[in-house]
């Protein structure tokens, strides 16, 4: 059985296949700056021996990172770090937002969070109703690329999954969600549309109050196909935008 070693000091969360414990890894060195954008990662060999594990191991991860658009492979030279590029993505991927920030070379981070418990609306408990819930956690936070803000998030999961305060929740809710409960969010359906800003959502994301946002709001599903979250999140339009590709019928 693999283990991990000689990892510099990275914690690695220990529930995770250990091609996505490589990965997280990996994904640390460069939104740290350990590679930056365009450098040329060591060869699987010299990785495999860095993190103690195979060069399939090795070779899993990589995949992944590339699939993530965080690494580049070129045929007969090697493996890179993928350029930066403004902050933009076709809606029919599933990532995190922390995602979507890392793998176009922004530094994610959060400047407001709020977390309260309070009764679910008939919409959460019908939607959220496997869990038989007493109350959820209302989580509000302003994500940053860079410092700047780009979105405002609504999540509203069961109380019983919800981190301890809002302040320890220093990762993607997603990464949380598989880290703490093994809860792999696989799916989400989404509605589209504009949204005004509210005063509170204008004051964090520095803009004018009435200013037209772009809502999604997504009920996400897990590895069981059941309701496990409910999101809204309001993207700055200049800040943010998305491609969607269309087939005629």
């Amino acid at each position: 059985m693999e283990t991990v070693s000689g990892i510099g000091g990275e914690g690695l969360p220990s529930r995770l296949p250990l091609p996505r414990q490589i990965a997280s890894a990996i994904r640390s060195r460069i939104i740290n700056g350990h590679w930056e954008s365009g450098d040329q990662i060591p060869p699987e060999d010299e990785l495999a021996r860095q993190f103690g594990v195979s060069r399939a191991t090795i070779r899993e991860a990589v995949a992944l990172l590339t699939v993530q658009g965080y690494l580049i492979k070129r045929r007969g030279i090697g493996t890179f770090v993928a350029q930066a590029q403004a902050i933009s993505g076709g809606l029919e991927s599933l990532i995190s937002i922390t995602q979507w920030i890392e793998q176009h070379g922004y530094k994610p981070g959060t400047s407001y969070v709020k977390m309260s418990s309070r009764p679910p609306s008939s919409q959460e408990a019908d939607l959220l109703s496997f869990w038989h819930l007493e109350s959820v956690a209302e989580i509000h936070r302003v994500r940053t690329a860079n410092g700047v803000p780009v979105l405002y998030c609504i999540d509203v999961l069961p109380a019983s999954l919800a981190p301890e305060t809002a302040e320890s929740l220093d990762e993607s809710l997603f990464q949380y969600l598989e880290r703490q409960w093994g809860q792999v969010v696989i799916f989400a359906r989404t509605a589209i549309e504009v949204a005004l800003a509210t005063p509170a959502m204008a004051h964090h994301l520095q803009i004018d109050p009435d200013t037209p946002l772009l809502r999604l709001g997504q009920a996400h599903f897990n590895q069981q196909s059941r309701p496990i979250l409910w999101s809204r999140d309001h993207f700055v339009t200049d800040r943010f935008h998305f491609d969607v590709l269309r087939h005629r019928q």
